[in-house]
C-alpha cells in the first residue's frame, strides 16, 4: 500500500532534515525515519533539485522490504522527456513463450543513449486483458529507459505493482485552488495538468472518464487508454472556448 504525499507548503526548516539519520535517509533510502513534515520537505526539495511540479505527484511512497521507499509515478518521466529532451524509440518486441519482452532505446539532448526493456508475463491472459499486459510492456520499457537515462535510480512505478499483491493505492486529484488558463501557444506540461483543467471546467468528467476506462486513477491507465483520453479532453476543452 502506497502513502500518498501531501504537497503542503512545509514550515520545516533545514536543520530540521538534518537531525535526520542521513545514513538511514540517503544511503538505504529508508525514509520512515523521517515525520510527515519532514518527508513533505524532502519531497519538496527532491522535486525542486529535479525540476519537476510537485503538484502533480510525480513521486510516491511505498512500503517495500521493510523500508519506506519513494518510486516515480507516470509524471515524473513524463516530465524527465520533457525537461531534458528525451526521445524513444522501440527497437524490438518479442514473444517467448508466455514472457514478452519490449527493447526501447532513449537519446538524450548531447545525443547520448540507453536503452532498456519491459517484460512481462502473458500466461493465462486473453482477449482485452492480454492486450492491456503487451502495452504495459512497453509503457514500462518507456519508463524504465527515460529513469535510466536521467541518471534516477527510482523504481519505476511499473515495477512497484509487479512487487506487491495488490495494486498500490494513489492520491486522487486534488482540488484546484484556482482557475486553470489554457493558453494555446503553450501546451500542458503533463496529463495530470490535462485533466485538472478539463475537471474544472467540467465537474465530474473525471468521473465519467474512469467509468468508462473501468479503472480507480488516471495512473491506472494505458498508453492507448492514455492517448484516447488526451484526445477526448483536448476536444472537450477545445470545445468550451
Amino acid at each position: 500500500m502506497t502513502t500518498a504525499l501531501k504537497t503542503k507548503n512545509s514550515s520545516v526548516k533545514p536543520a530540521e532534515l538534518e537531525t535526520v539519520k542521513t545514513d538511514a535517509v540517503l544511503i538505504q533510502g529508508d525514509l520512515s525515519t523521517l515525520s510527515e513534515d519532514q518527508r513533505s520537505a524532502y519531497y519538496m526539495r527532491v522535486c525542486e533539485s529535479l525540476g519537476l511540479n510537485p503538484h502533480t505527484q510525480p513521486f510516491e511512497f511505498i512500503p517495500l522490504g521493510g523500508k519506506l521507499k519513494l518510486y516515480a509515478t507516470r509524471a515524473c518521466s513524463d516530465q524527465l522527456r520533457k525537461l531534458h529532451g528525451v526521445s524513444i524509440q522501440i527497437l524490438s518486441r518479442e514473444l517467448v513463450e508466455d514472457i514478452y519482452t519490449v527493447t526501447a532505446r532513449a537519446e538524450d539532448m548531447t545525443g547520448r543513449n540507453d536503452e532498456s526493456c519491459g517484460v512481462v508475463s502473458l500466461k493465462g491472459l486473453q482477449g482485452e486483458a492480454r492486450s492491456n499486459k503487451i502495452m504495459c510492456a512497453e509503457t514500462k520499457a518507456k519508463r524504465r529507459v527515460t529513469l535510466s537515462i536521467c541518471g534516477l535510480g527510482w523504481l519505476d512505478e511499473t515495477e512497484v505493482e509487479s512487487q506487491i499483491q495488490a495494486h498500490p493505492i494513489r492520491p486522487a486529484l486534488p482540488a484546484l485552488a484556482a482557475p486553470v488558463v489554457v493558453d494555446e501557444q503553450k501546451p500542458m506540461e503533463t496529463f495530470q495538468d490535462a485533466c485538472r483543467a478539463v475537471e474544472h471546467a467540467f465537474p465530474g468528467t473525471m468521473k465519467g472518464m474512469l467509468k468508462h476506462y473501468k479503472v480507480n486513477s488516471v495512473d491506472e491507465l494505458v498508453e492507448a487508454q492514455r492517448i484516447d483520453a488526451e484526445k477526448l479532453i483536448a476536444k472537450k476543452m477545445g470545445g468550451a472556448k
